[in-house]
């Protein structure tokens, strides 16, 4: 997996520094923010749902995996600034409109929701699955999927605690997290031209995967530091935040979480059923669902 994340910095390296325009400071923005890191969860899930799907990461999936990251960094920028969630931390170093103002950042995140498809147009051209890829992102990054789960986190912030049920937090959960998680998986099935019923079940893989995601974030932020975090812990609860934790409690969402967990195996033993080998996916997913950071 190395080698591949490698290629993956390499391609996101060369796609954010144009010789032409690196020294623009919107292009700066954008590099900034890319180079700040991260986990790279969703590129690694789609190189280890090709894997399982018996497919080589090759360039293609490289750059699509490297677009996924791309409209995730947007997302972060923008959910930064303080007209959303407001936070002056992301990746362990000051949020991008901390360190370019918020005009730029705005403009940043634009960048790079439109370099994602830029990058996938270029070099999706030889594989028949990559306009369902390309969809399959579109839609999990649109008004359908992570905006509209972002607009119902913002309506949420506004009622009481006592107006919001745990199914509210789900829903809500599904759209901003789990759509972006679920199109790793899909984009992988579609590069692979998977067979429609191992894309279905890719589908419910990824979202619980997502859910799992979102649960142990809302679970550090009650008991993670600004160091092993990389931005501002137990801010949810400071700020009316809606969360599996702030709605459920602590024991609560760790229910959620066994709950999602629980699906993400009944998923991963379909597809072992269908003949793929799971190990090295299920090993990934096993060791997210415990992370500490």
């Amino acid at each position: 997996m190395d080698q591949y994340l490698a290629k993956l910095e390499e391609e996101l390296l060369l796609r954010t520094n144009p010789p032409d325009l690196k020294d623009h400071p919107v292009w700066q923005a954008a590099a900034y923010s890319i180079r700040a890191g991260g986990k790279r969860i969703r590129p690694e899930l789609l190189f280890r749902t090709l894997l399982l799907l018996g497919q080589e990461p090759d360039e293609t999936a490289t750059a699509f995996a490297a677009a996924l990251e791309m409209v995730h960094t947007y997302s972060l920028i923008h959910d930064d600034l303080p007209a959303m969630d407001d936070d002056d931390f992301r990746r362990g170093q000051p949020a991008c409109h901390i360190r370019f103002g918020e005009a730029r950042a705005i403009l940043a995140g634009d960048l790079l929701l439109n370099l994602a498809y830029e990058t996938m147009l270029e070099m999706g051209k030889e594989n028949t699955g990559a306009p369902g890829a390309m969809q399959a992102l579109a839609y999990a990054a649109g008004g359908r999927g992570m905006i509209l789960g972002q607009d119902r986190d913002l309506q949420m912030e506004k009622k009481k605690p006592e107006e919001i049920s745990l199914s509210d937090v789900y829903g809500m959960a599904e759209k901003k997290t789990g759509c972006l998680i679920e199109a790793a998986f899909l984009m992988a099935g579609h590069l692979a031209g998977a067979p429609d019923e191992v894309i279905r079940e890719l589908s419910v893989l990824g979202l619980s995967a997502g859910l799992v995601f979102q649960i142990r974030d809302d679970i550090l932020d009650q008991e993670a530091s600004l160091d092993t975090l990389g931005k501002t812990p137990d801010k949810d609860a400071r700020s009316g935040k809606k969360t599996f934790v702030t709605v459920g409690g602590l024991e609560g969402a760790r229910r959620a979480l066994d709950t999602e967990a629980g699906k993400i195996q009944e998923a991963l033993w379909n597809l072992s059923k269908l003949g793929y080998d799971i190990s090295g996916l299920k090993d990934y997913l096993d060791r997210l669902a415990e992370r500490t950071f």
